[in-house]
């Protein structure tokens, strides 16, 4: 969370020294891998997905040299996070599967830097983007099982699948870091994204065991996503 706040105060800061001025709104989509980090549990990516429309604004007016090559941007994005994860329970005889599949609403404030490339042909841009972001779930499945190799009449075994913001955090903030290239209306991203904020939270068993805080809980998990996204602007004129 601070360096959520950190980040945003910085985007605040350049922007009030200058006049914003909106150039362009335009969809993107993107798709790669989502997974959760800083986990007990063993992971595997599921496919994650971004759609979504955008606002940039750029700034006039302004005293510092990089004013002409930033750009703030913003907008709303439908994004689809989680994993498969197992794990293996009392002493390797049991193990426990199954996989989060969970859609946010995600709002973005990005900081944009474009370097025109030193090329013949002018218009082609690199792009370094930076900023945090807001997501809020919408919807999505929990699946969990837990089997005994050999044991499957066991009554220890179960298998349920639950709404994801029953047992999920609904709220996540995020930091994207992005690197990509654009030419003329066209734009290419390849985008880190990672939440800071717990996917969810388990009960601590040495505290409940020791009795000293029966409530105690343990967070489980992070969102992260690696994707590849391709944007369209729709000029301004």
């Amino acid at each position: 969370m601070k360096r959520f706040l950190i980040v945003l105060t910085l985007l605040t800061a350049f922007a009030t020294t200058a006049q914003a001025q909106f150039l362009n709104y335009g969809v993107r989509v993107g798709a790669g891998m989502a997974t959760h980090v800083d986990d007990l549990a063993d992971n595997t990516p599921i496919l994650a997905a971004n759609v979504g429309g955008f606002v940039t604004f750029g700034f006039t007016q302004s005293a510092s040299m990089l004013a002409e090559n930033f750009r703030l941007q913003t907008g709303v994005n439908f994004i689809r996070r989680g994993c498969k994860f197992q794990e293996v329970l009392e002493m390797a005889m049991s193990i426990r599967e199954g996989s989060y599949d969970a859609w946010y609403a995600q709002i973005p404030v990005l900081a944009t830097f474009r370097y025109e490339l030193p090329i013949r042909e002018p218009g082609h841009i690199a792009l370094l983007s930076v900023g945090p972001a807001v997501n809020i779930g919408v919807f999505g499945t929990v699946k969990d099982r837990k089997f005994t190799h050999g044991m499957p009449q066991g009554d220890w075994n179960y298998r349920t699948t639950s709404s994801a913001f029953d047992v999920m955090n609904r709220l996540d903030v995020d930091l994207l870091f992005g690197i990509g290239y654009e030419w003329q209306d066209l734009s290419v991203m390849l985008q880190l994204d990672y939440g800071f904020m717990a996917v969810t939270e388990t009960p601590d068993a040495i505290e409940s065991l020791g009795g000293t805080n029966p409530n105690a809980k343990v967070p489980m998990g992070n969102n992260c996503a690696l994707l590849l996204t391709v944007g369209y602007q729709i000029p301004f004129r």
